[in-house]
């Protein structure tokens, strides 16, 4: 096996499927990624934890085909540290890679490509064809309250569910908070999701991160794995088993308290006040009045913070308390120049949505404090 190839077109490939590569596993060869040339011009790479599997390709000038199974931080730390712009890589009899940068001159240890997982790619499998940024952004905004940690009471993924026939809805929550956001669809029903499917934590970090300069991307769920494909791009992602709870229990149907803030200037108030919180001391007291929102925070270590806001309210005057972060977390996804916080009482989680958009909605619990 031998090929040349440009080093940043080399990096940027690495780039996708590094993060993919599991560095803490039993399993030295899933942190290896599987090089294989394709004819004269082409070579693939494939890379897999078990539960997610990707397939990419690079444009190479190819002097001999061949396999190798390489480790994929290695090699993309290599190609981030050289400077010129080709790279040889070669495959020896003693089945050591050899990497030629200009006067720069490596070698690295492989693993045999036939003991590399098999990476079923289902290009026969149709499936509902979806803008690529308008999916980035339906996740990036959906996913922010997936559980980072382990939590036997709520599921690390993102769960998703048709609506109407036109919409699917990505709803994630730790529990603490929950997000959602709605995504139209030319055709729900080939997507396939049936009553409802959960992607992993990690798959929904790499579909933002990979299909950032894809135009249009094909989504489809076969066999308990969603694949998600660009002309560039196969990913398969092991969907999760557990049964996502019914979250419409938690956010209040009536909610007949509400007000208006602009959202900028309410951001950036918050986030001054989170200067004078930290990890004991999380909360920031919300006091309504009428035309007027007082923030509040503050530790007996640090000091408190106080700030005053314009707001479009009318109602008896009412406390509650949130975690800081949850509320910067819920208000950062949102676009309209006003936010619309909705509620029913102290004991309910209050909504923090834009006016004119039903289809995005950030829920907070209150913190007793």
């Amino acid at each position: 096996m031998k090929f040349h190839v440009d080093r940043e077109q080399l990096l940027k490939t690495l780039q996708k499927v590094v993060g993919i590569t599991d560095k803490r596993t039993t399993m030295p060869i899933l942190s290896h990624v599987l090089l294989e040339t394709l004819g004269p011009s082409q070579t693939a790479v494939f890379a897999t934890d078990l539960n997610l599997s990707l397939r990419t390709h690079f444009e190479a000038s190819v002097e001999e085909e061949g396999r190798v199974c390489v480790s994929a931080r290695k090699l993309f730390e290599l190609a981030r540290e050289v400077s010129v712009d080709e790279l040889s890589l070669e495959l020896l009899a003693n089945q050591r890679l050899t990497i030629r940068a200009g006067r720069s001159y490596f070698e690295l240890t492989t693993l045999a490509p036939e003991d590399f997982p098999h990476i079923a790619i289902h290009d026969d499998v149709s499936g509902v064809r979806v803008s690529a940024p308008e999916l980035r952004a339906a996740l990036s905004r959906a996913s922010y309250a997936i559980p980072v940690d382990e939590d036997p009471f709520s599921v690390p993924g993102l769960y998703w569910h048709v609506l109407d026939g036109k919409r699917i809805r990505m709803v994630s929550s730790d529990g603490h908070r929950l997000a959602y956001e709605e995504l139209a669809l030319d055709s729900v029903e080939a997507l396939g999701v049936g009553e409802g499917v959960t992607i992993p934590r990690k798959g929904v970090q790499e579909m933002i991160r990979m299909f950032e300069k894809e135009e249009s991307v094909n989504v489809v769920v076969h066999e308990s794995r969603l694949i998600v494909a660009s002309d560039a791009v196969f990913l398969s992602i092991q969907l999760l088993e557990e049964e996502f709870p019914d979250y419409e229990l938690i956010i209040p149907e009536e909610r007949p308290h509400h007000l208006s803030v602009h959202r900028e200037g309410f951001f950036l108030a918050l986030k001054r006040m989170a200067v004078l919180t930290d990890q004991t001391w999380r909360h920031v007291r919300f006091i309504m009045r009428e035309g007027e929102l007082e923030l509040e925070s503050g530790n007996p270590e640090l000091g408190t913070a106080r700030e005053r806001l314009d707001v479009q309210y009318e109602g008896d005057a009412f406390t509650v308390a949130f975690n800081i972060r949850y509320v910067l977390d819920a208000i950062q996804v949102l676009e309209s120049d006003a936010v619309r916080l909705e509620w029913l009482d102290e004991f309910h989680g209050a909504i923090f949505c834009e006016p004119d958009n039903p289809g995005r909605l950030g829920l907070v619990m209150p913190m007793m404090v």
